[in-house]
């Protein structure tokens, strides 16, 4: 991914980001909906985002190259 220029990397990078943050705001929405307290809904949401975002950045850079 070091080939592409540094304005395609920053908006790949900001697709992977807002694409995590939806993951995590409907992981953060079901678990509030099944009765779990705000503290363990943040917690998942936390996760689910932090793991979207790996696996993006992951897919990106096996379809690009490094």
């Amino acid at each position: 991914m070091s080939r592409l220029p540094i304005a395609t990397r920053c908006a790949w990078l900001l697709v992977v980001m807002l694409f995590s943050a939806v993951v995590a705001l409907a992981a953060f929405i079901l678990k509030t909906h099944t009765g779990s307290g705000v503290a363990d809904a943040a917690l998942v949401a936390g996760s689910a985002f932090a793991g979207s975002a790996i696996l993006a950045l992951g897919v990106i850079v096996a379809a690009i190259g490094t």
